[in-house]
């Protein structure tokens, strides 16, 4: 470089020396302002700090703010709401109160017309309680009138049990007056003995609850003539319903205690005739089988001989009923003895009658095959409980009574006609049997069901029966718990019905029937011993030789001391024992029975004529069949094959 060029940079260096110092003064200012600018920027930031956080309380209470504005508008619309929903009620209680006005002006106007209704009220009112008041009065004098003439004694008493009421007839019966038992409490009219007996009557009315009870006064009319009083106790009441003390209504009823008394004594006087008339026909009955059961047993002995002349069989036919005359009446006593006694067994089932009623309707057809009777029958479906052997009992009798009894009399060209049918009675089913004839009079439709009583037959004919058929249906109804009733109009006939409760099944009811005599003589009797004992000869030999001709052997004693002689001498046990109740010295069937079973276990059949009670339960209590003269064969055959059987 040039030395021109030194003094170049010499300048240069000076101008670039003031340019560094004016720098330096620059950066120093600007240093100084940085600083400024720094402490200023620190303010600021400072500020803007504080700003930041009044800007957010701010924003809190703008958010607060806008909730409540938020808030105030709801409820500026709920308000609004409201006030509409007021404004709506007040024009609804207005209206109301326009309505309420004009039905205050209607009602008032309807009070004024009851005003003057109630006034018309008032004086019809004042007219009826003037009208019963008398009316009143007169009841009170009538009341007054009853109970000073009733032939009673009446009192009433306060809770103190003081006399606030009594009748003449109380006041003579105390013989005093009545102004003197006013006041007076029970105990000190009665005494102190008396009250203590009724004192628990009076305290029961007292406590609200009516006492009635019957009083024995000892020799009141007399030694040994006692007295009777029916007492009556009855609460009395004030208008309140609370309890203000009690009526006492006594009554004399003596002579019902008497009369009572004497329908006792007549009655057990009754009874007492009653089971002696069981007990005479009990043992008539044996003496009358007797001789039936002996004619019974040689008429079918000789059945097989006559056969050959129609003069014998005719003479032998009206033998046989005669005989069966005088056992239909004998029969009929047993059953009305075993009813009385309770001797009969009853067996209740469920059955369907239809059959029993076809079969008695076929039975009683062949009877009522007369000239001008007709029998039709309408059998039933519905099933029944009851015994159906006793029902069977009711209903042929029933039946018997309507085709003997039931046809028309004195109505030439009329014909008899029986209807016998059934219907439904709700849980019931009731049997009737229906008849035209001549009726029964009303007052004689209870006395038809006694015994031996019959309207239209005073001669007693024994075609007609013995006036026993009816008496025995009510002692069956009764047994049964069955109903019996009668409804008849004279000249236009009559109907008899029987009552029986409805079943639950459909069986049929079981009919035994008696073996025909042929099908089990030589089948079941022939080379069986019967070890017979009858003291009677003629009865004895007409067993006998039946039992002979149905191939049996017989060993026959006429009494226990025979028997008694017989039996150690007999080889073999008898296959059965046949024996009369009655034997002589005092001994009985019973008697002979134990003598043989001491030795042997033989069944045994018991034949009696007594148709008292006891002999069926002795039978029973022996395990012996018991038969009742007069015996017949059939029944006989079958007893006795059983027994051999069992």
């Amino acid at each position: 470089m040039s030395f021109g060029d030194n003094g170049i940079a010499a300048h240069d260096h000076e101008a670039l020396k003031r340019r560094f110092e004016e720098l330096d003064k620059n950066l120093e200012q600007a240093l100084v302002a940085a600083e400024d600018a720094q402490a200023e920027a620190s303010m600021l930031a400072e500020e803007r700090t504080a700003l930041q956080a009044e800007l957010n309380t701010a924003s809190r209470r703008n958010a607060d703010l806008e909730a409540r504005l938020a808030k105030a508008e709801r409820a500026q619309r709920e308000l609004a709401l409201a006030l509409r929903r007021a404004e709506s009620q007040l024009l609804g209680v207005h209206r109301s109160e326009e309505h309420l006005n004009e039905e205050l002006r209607a009602s008032y106007e309807e009070l004024q017309v009851l005003a003057a209704e109630l006034e018309e009220a008032n004086t019809e009112l004042e007219r009826r309680i003037a009208e019963r008041t008398v009316q009143l009065a007169e009841s009170e004098a009538t009341l007054r009138l009853i109970t000073d003439n009733i032939p009673a004694q009446i009192s009433c008493f306060d809770r103190a049990q003081r006399c606030i009421f009594v009748n003449p007839e109380q006041a003579r019966f105390h013989r005093t007056t009545r102004e003197a038992l006013l006041g007076r409490t029970m105990r000190e009219q009665l005494g102190e003995r008396v009250y203590a007996r009724l004192r628990p009557y009076v305290e029961r009315a007292l406590a609200g609850q009516a006492v009635t009870f019957e009083d024995r006064e000892p020799d009141k009319f007399g030694p040994g003539r006692d007295g009777w009083t029916e007492e009556n106790y009855i609460p009395r009441r004030a208008p309140d319903g609370t309890l203000d003390g009690f009526f006492t209504l006594v009554l004399d009823i003596t002579e019902r205690k008497l009369a009572e008394e004497a329908l006792i004594r007549a009655k057990d006087a009754a009874e007492n005739a009653n089971r002696a008339k069981t007990r005479f026909l009990a043992a008539a009955s044996h003496d009358l089988r007797q001789p039936i059961q002996a004619a019974a047993l040689y008429a079918h002995v000789l059945r097989a001989s006559l056969a050959s002349d129609p003069a014998a069989v005719e003479a032998l036919g009206l033998l046989k009923a005669c005989i069966e005359s005088l056992n239909g009446m004998l029969s009929g006593l047993l059953d009305l003895s075993r009813l009385d006694a309770g001797a009969v067994d009853v067996r209740v089932v469920d059955f369907v009658p239809d059959e029993l009623m076809r079969r008695l309707a076929a039975e009683f057809r062949g009877i009522a095959q007369v000239p001008g009777m007709d029998l039709r029958c309408v059998p039933a479906s519905m099933p029944v409980a009851t015994d159906a052997q006793l029902l069977e009992r009711v209903l042929r009798n029933l039946l018997s009574n309507a085709i003997t009894h039931g046809t028309p009399a004195g109505t030439a060209g009329r014909r008899g006609r029986v209807l016998f049918g059934c219907r439904r009675r709700g849980a019931r089913v009731e049997f009737q049997v229906w008849d035209n004839g001549p009726g029964i009079p009303e007052d004689a439709q209870n006395s038809i069901f006694e015994e031996f009583r019959q309207l239209k037959n005073p001669e007693r004919n024994p075609t007609q029966g013995f006036g026993l058929g009816l008496s025995i249906v009510t002692r069956i109804a009764r047994l049964l718990g069955l109903e019996v009733s009668v409804r008849s109009t004279v000249g236009r006939g009559s109907v008899f019905s029987v009552t029986v409760p409805c079943g639950c099944s459909a069986q049929q009811p079981v009919h035994e029937t008696a073996p025909p005599i042929d099908a089990v003589q030589g089948q079941w009797l022939k080379g069986r011993t019967v070890l017979l004992v009858e003291d009677d000869e003629r009865v004895r030999r007409g067993l006998t030789m039946m039992l002979k001709r149905w191939g049996a052997r017989v060993v026959d004693v006429a009494s226990v001391k025979e028997l008694a002689a017989v039996v150690p001498r007999l080889r073999r046990r008898p296959h059965v024992m046949l024996t009369d109740y009655r034997l002589p010295g005092g001994a009985t069937g019973g008697t002979a029975v134990e003598l043989v079973r001491r030795r042997w276990a033989v069944p045994g059949v018991i034949i009696t004529g007594d148709t008292a009670p006891e002999r069926l339960r002795e039978a029973s209590s022996l395990d012996c069949h018991l038969l009742y003269k007069p015996v017949d064969p059939a029944e006989l055959v079958r007893v006795l094959v059983q027994a051999v059987n069992a």
